[in-house]
């Protein structure tokens, strides 16, 4: 009988990982395709179909309305939901994000035998108060409950290289540079545990920029010369798909020559004259120079952090790497150099792709968890689900008398309630209590949900009745404000 979480996630921009505390260590936990991280993409083909990580990345040049990524960072923030065209839904960020937890909760399952009750998950340096709750309606959206400690990714980092150790002194620097930015963080010992002291970051230095840019100075200009196709650009819609080969093509590339000093790239394209095979050698030293002005970047921010806290690169116990862009022997050389980088004593001893993961299952292993709430009768909530379609009801009939004189944004609203409703109403019918999201929804997590649903359609039967088509009494956006989120 587990007594503790035991399970870590990193809940990533790009791509997110899951691990378990076992042994005293943590292992991570490989997705369906045996790898170790999920790209945080989702794509909705069609009503009723849902797909995460490399199958939804794969879309997103080729559907760009139907897959998106990135909406981690866009967490607890103002901005427009997701519209998926084919399959007619609207999704927020919490949702998309729920989706990815849902991924990694489906692998600790398959590798556990059971769904996780709830998990560490380690979130990006930079969260605001508001995004840290957004992450948390996201994990309890995804059945992972209200009670999931969310840590810095930075010390979830430290924890995983053992900056916790009796041997260690700190501070630490955490070097972090994934696909999508770069950040440097000092980690240190306060109150008895690890603190994150401070954070410098800037999204324009990933390896994605990377990836970008060598596409962009090598691989189309070498397209061009061998097969003279006219206004190859990156802008054109009409080249879009090659691009976006070739954009895979040149990140597989780079990370081959991690371990290699040169790597052959092989893409099929499309052009004028039919398909072509285009073929391109890439060196470590071509790519070094392409990516030196990035590094050189990222250094300099690590100096002003130093400075900022008054401190000397001899004051910092270690640096610690995360994020795959870090495997490039160019990058490493450089940072060693104590004129040129920071000369701070690197440490090598983990895999920067999934460290913060293991660094967050670490930490779930020293955390109970959550007790359980008690099951609440069927009829009970029955009884709610009742109360909330007749809430629906009113709504809906609302809207038809009103015509199109209401706000596009309130149709929008009730018909993701609509959604919602049918989805939980059809869950409930089947019977089971599993878990929400695995099989069918626990008891206590339907009653969280119909309580939120009534809630919501209370604010929008008041902007409805209201003046002006409602727009004086403006209801809360879907997915914030207190306790969970709509699923």
């Amino acid at each position: 009988m587990r007594e503790t979480i035991d399970i870590g996630i990193e809940l990533g921009n790009t791509g997110s990982a899951v691990a378990l505390a076992e042994d005293g260590g943590a292992r991570v936990l490989r997705n369906n395709e045996y790898r170790d991280r999920t790209p945080s993409a989702v794509f909705m083909p069609r009503p009723g179909t849902t797909l995460v990580g490399r199958a939804a990345r794969e879309r997103l040049k080729a559907a760009p309305k139907d897959a998106y990524a990135g909406f981690v960072l866009r967490l607890g923030t103002a901005g427009e939901p997701y519209r998926f065209h084919r399959a007619g839904v609207t999704r927020t960020a919490e949702q998309l994000a729920a989706e990815v937890l849902k991924s990694l909760c489906r692998d600790a399952a398959h590798e556990r035998g059971e769904p996780p009750a709830a998990a560490v998950i380690a979130v990006p340096a930079s969260f605001t108060p508001e995004q840290h709750d957004a992450a948390r309606r996201a994990a309890v959206l995804a059945g992972l409950g209200e009670d999931c400690p969310l840590l810095p990714e930075p010390v979830a980092v430290a924890l995983a290289y053992g900056a916790d150790g009796t041997a260690r002194r700190g501070p630490w620097m955490v070097f972090s540079m994934g696909s999508s930015g770069f950040t440097a963080s000092l980690v240190g010992e306060r109150d008895g545990g690890l603190r994150l002291l401070g954070h410098v970051g800037a999204p324009h230095l990933g390896g994605g920029h990377i990836d970008r840019a060598i596409v962009d100075d090598l691989l189309a200009p070498a397209v061009v010369r061998d097969f003279g196709p006219r206004d190859f650009t990156r802008g054109s819609e009409r080249w879009r798909t090659n691009f976006a080969k070739l954009q895979g093509a040149a990140e597989a590339a780079k990370i081959e020559l991690s371990r290699a000093t040169e790597a052959e790239l092989y893409v099929d394209l499309t052009l004028d004259g039919g398909e072509e095979t285009f073929s391109y050698t890439l060196t470590r030293g071509a790519l070094d120079d392409l990516a030196r002005p990035s590094y050189a970047e990222a250094v300099a921010l690590c100096r002003r952090l130093l400075a900022e806290n008054s401190l000397l690169p001899e004051d910092v116990d270690a640096l610690l790497l995360a994020g795959g862009a870090t495997l490039a022997p160019g990058l490493r050389e450089l940072l060693a150099d104590p004129r040129a980088g920071l000369g701070i004593r690197a440490d090598h001893s983990q895999d920067p792709t999934t460290v913060a993961a293991r660094g967050a299952a670490l930490h779930a292993g020293t955390v109970p968890l959550p007790a359980a709430a008690p099951a609440l009768a069927r009829d009970e909530i029955a009884g709610l689900l009742r109360e909330t379609r007749d809430a629906l009801s009113r709504c809906t009939g609302l809207l038809d008398q009103a015509g199109t004189g209401v706000p596009g944004r309130l149709r929008a609203a009730v018909a993701l309630l609509r959604e919602t409703v049918g989805r939980l109403d059809d869950d409930l019918r089947r019977g089971g209590a599993a878990g929400w999201h695995t099989a069918a929804p626990s008891r206590t997590r339907a009653l969280v949900l119909l309580r939120r649903l009534r809630d919501r359609l209370a604010e929008l039967h008041g902007a409805l009745t209201g003046d002006a088509g409602g727009e004086s009494r403006r209801p809360a956006p879907l997915g914030t404000g207190p306790g969970p989120g709509l699923p």
